[in-house]
């Protein structure tokens, strides 16, 4: 595609593409409304069908290096629209699914494959174009992300209710394959040396940046890296374990349990998109140290609380401030790094949160089963969002290495 086909782009409807498809990645929130009608319909032990979920998840974290690096050699309209026809296909072929392993293969493999090389370069994407307005930019397409879950779920009880589970995994396939190959085409990287049109400013920006094998050489990069686990190590440990802990905390029924997620939704994209758009006016680092604070607070404050009141609001102020940093971080590497080589870039430094999926749930049961409650849980997230503070304060008066090796800002 020419530069100057490229010039003619609105941005803003790039942006609407890129959120259509985020949308569709967030489709995996539905997939506790299938599995267990996958299991019943099949005759599989439910042990075994929400396996193809940890599948995609450690395939997800696997795989994003290398969507990072095809994003720099193939560019995005064809890495996201090949993303999106894969994360059709999978939902779609696993309608067909006759065993566990072909389930593996669809669900697991397939689409998470899909999710790597979609949803980081969907993100980098959308920053290079909003150059002026990176944290709205990536809270925009992270969020709709978010709170596809209140759109997608109850589409996904109505199939159900219509048609039996492998039909319900064939339509809603379909209908990612359709809004992948309806969008992916206008999605592209601005052309070299573009600026916003006129009346709008764009922030100064590294041209060059750092390759990875630079960033890896930056002391500023496992700081940074080490913010996004801490950050989301509670984030993770308390929407895993959300219903089980209004039950057990708040003493909430299972109606209420099941609103818990929708009021987690609405938060979640509340959050990035203000704390997104708030980073553009006040830094990233700020954002990043104040939703910290607040984190740790509410998640001390629930420790001490089984107030329903109570226990809600810190469900919305942790949901908020969580989704806020995972908002800001490609707009932050970006920021530290250049913009040129983000892609990969991103894809390394993301790689902190798929960590923390693996250690936030599982502490988490760990601790409950040892002390028979979530106190001890508790605790542990408001240390790790603290230490995502102190982190994010010390990355923040770090300045680039030089030959002095002077690391700390003056």
């Amino acid at each position: 595609m020419t530069n100057t086909s490229m010039n003619k782009k609105n941005r803003n409807l790039v942006l609407a593409a890129i959120c259509i498809n985020t949308f569709c990645f967030g489709g995996l929130y539905a997939w506790s409304a299938f599995s267990g009608e996958l299991a019943d319909h099949m005759g599989w032990e439910y042990s075994k069908v929400s396996f193809a979920y940890s599948v995609q998840l450690i395939v997800l974290v696997v795989m994003g290096v290398i969507g990072g690096s095809l994003l720099q050699k193939l560019g995005p309209r064809k890495l996201i629209t090949a993303a999106g026809i894969m994360w059709g296909s999978g939902w779609l072929l696993t309608g067909f699914a006759s065993s566990t392993t072909m389930l593996y293969l669809s669900f697991g493999l397939l689409t998470g494959t899909a999710s790597s090389f979609g949803y980081n370069p969907c993100i980098v994407t959308a920053v290079r174009w909003f150059p002026d307005k990176k944290g709205f930019a990536s809270g925009m397409a992270v969020g709709i992300c978010g709170i596809a879950s209140l759109f997608v779920a109850p589409f996904a009880h109505f199939l159900l209710k219509s048609f039996n589970v492998m039909t319900a995994f064939k339509i809603v396939g379909a209908v990612f394959l359709l809004f992948a190959v309806g969008t992916g085409w206008y999605i592209d990287d601005p052309p070299e040396g573009w600026l916003p049109r006129a009346g709008e400013q764009a922030l100064p920006a590294n041209d060059e940046g750092k390759n990875w094998r630079q960033m890896l050489a930056d002391p500023r990069f496992y700081f940074l890296w080490a913010t996004l686990l801490c950050a989301s190590v509670g984030g993770l440990m308390f929407i895993g374990h959300a219903a089980k802990i209004g039950r057990e905390v708040a003493g909430m029924t299972g109606s209420q349990a099941a609103m818990l997620v929708g009021i987690m939704a609405l938060a979640n994209f509340c959050g990035r998109l203000f704390f997104g758009s708030l980073s553009d006016r006040i830094g990233r680092y700020n954002v990043v140290s104040i939703t910290m604070v607040i984190g740790a607070s509410a998640m001390t404050v629930m420790r001490f609380s089984s107030n329903y009141f109570t226990f809600i609001t810190a469900t919305i102020l942790i949901s908020a401030c969580f989704s806020g940093t995972i908002a800001t971080y490609s707009a932050l590497s970006s920021d530290v790094f250049g913009p040129k080589y983000n892609g990969i870039n991103f894809s390394i430094i993301f790689t902190g949160f798929g960590v923390a999926g693996l250690i936030g749930p599982s502490v988490a049961t760990w601790l409950h089963d040892l002390s028979g409650g979530y106190s001890g849980a508790f605790v542990f997230a408001a240390v790790c969002s603290a230490c995502a503070a102190i982190l994010s304060f010390i990355a923040q008066n770090m300045r680039a290495p030089s030959n002095d090796r002077q690391f700390f800002k003056s």
